[in-house]
């Protein structure tokens, strides 16, 4: 078996597949799903309260 041809034109493509009953609309992508950040510690806050440290 050899290749002839191609079909290169959309339309003739799209006839051909519609006729066979194999044409899809093409369809929108589904949409993301809505994300959502928590954090996965708890928070503590800043602690200033630390001695500073003297090097010397």
């Amino acid at each position: 078996m050899k290749v002839i041809s191609f079909i290169e034109q959309p339309s003739v493509v799209r006839r051909i597949l519609e006729h066979l009953d194999l044409w899809e609309e093409p369809r929108l992508p589904p949409e993301p799903p809505e994300l959502v950040c928590e954090p996965d510690a708890d928070y503590v806050p800043w602690q200033d309260n630390v001695p500073e440290i003297e090097i010397g």
